[in-house]
């Protein structure tokens, strides 16, 4: 089964009826909006909107040729040059956070793409228990186990086996604070992917990515048992996760990684190939490749 793991969500509206959403006006051109991300990660979306709460994160957007429309508070939008005015459009906000997530998750319930189409089985095993949602893509040879899910939008890939009690492509866990300071939690649009000569052990959780795209994992990698992967990771071809590993939001796994059991990396972190993360390390840096890393934080002791 060969697939495409590059994908998009796409929304098709305009600026002023996402400002509408919580009434606000714009500023600037009414521009179609074809997705929401952060300004400071890469998009695949041509024209996004984005926020940003202080002047730190501004180069970030500023840099993002796909973000087409921020939402900011007045204090910074009024210290823009004029020439960055004139090149985007803008959502005048107190809580710009607030608001980007509010306009998102009312999006998400009327404009994000549902996956309604009927799974095809093909030659697959699917266990007593097992539930496969409608708009999932099943390979060939592919194996279930008793009690595991998968969600809609998931893409499994040929010759993959997925142990007992798993979930893959559930809701990642994103939240915000409301104008009360009350938890608030965000829902996710996005997919997973799973190459080919996957396996996956029992009661691991694989996150949907948030806004678009996928969490991914990569040809010929072995996911052990009790083992949880955030939204918007990718894992890399040929890597190993043994059992009670996590990997946080937006972390990456280059080729051919190995990371020993209760590890965790930090979320954004980016593991370079042939790397050995030790056993109960915790990884909150970038790791050159080949590094042999252990400890908390963790070390490098190939240096």
């Amino acid at each position: 089964m060969v697939i495409n793991n590059q994908g998009y969500n796409l929304i098709d509206i305009h600026l002023s009826e996402a400002a509408s959403l919580v009434n606000l006006k714009i500023i600037g051109n009414d521009i179609n909006i074809n997705g929401l991300n952060l300004s400071n990660r890469e998009v695949q979306s041509s024209s996004v909107l984005s926020y940003c709460t202080s002047t730190r994160y501004l180069n970030k957007a500023i840099s993002n040729k796909q973000v087409k429309a921020l939402i900011i508070p007045n204090a910074i939008y009024k210290d823009l040059s004029t020439e960055y005015k004139s090149g985007m459009s803008f959502i005048i906000s107190d809580t710009p956070e607030y608001t980007f997530y509010t306009i998102f998750i009312k999006l998400s319930l009327s404009k994000y793409p549902r996956y309604s189409w009927n799974t095809d089985f093909k030659n697959a095993i699917i266990s007593k228990g097992a539930i496969i949602e409608k708009g999932v893509l099943l390979g060939n040879n592919v194996i279930i186990g008793n009690n595991s899910v998968i969600k809609s939008g998931s893409i499994i890939g040929d010759n993959v086996n997925i142990g007992a009690c798993s979930v893959i492509g559930g809701n990642g866990f994103q939240l915000i604070k409301d104008d009360n300071g009350v938890n608030m939690s965000i829902p996710h649009v996005g997919r997973v992917f799973i190459g080919t000569n996957v396996s996956i052990g029992d009661n691991t959780t694989i996150s949907k990515s948030l806004f678009e795209g996928f969490t991914s994992v990569g040809n010929n990698s072995k996911i052990d048992n009790h083992v949880h992967i955030a939204h918007n990771c990718i894992i890399g071809d040929n890597c190993v996760l043994t059992a009670n590993c996590s990997m946080f939001g937006s972390s990456e796994l280059e080729t051919n990684v190995w990371l020993a059991p209760n590890s965790a990396i930090m979320n954004k972190v980016i593991v370079g190939s042939n790397a050995f993360i030790g056993a109960s390390s915790f990884v909150s840096r970038n790791v050159k490749p080949g590094s042999r890393m252990f400890g908390i934080p963790a070390i490098n002791i190939n240096e």
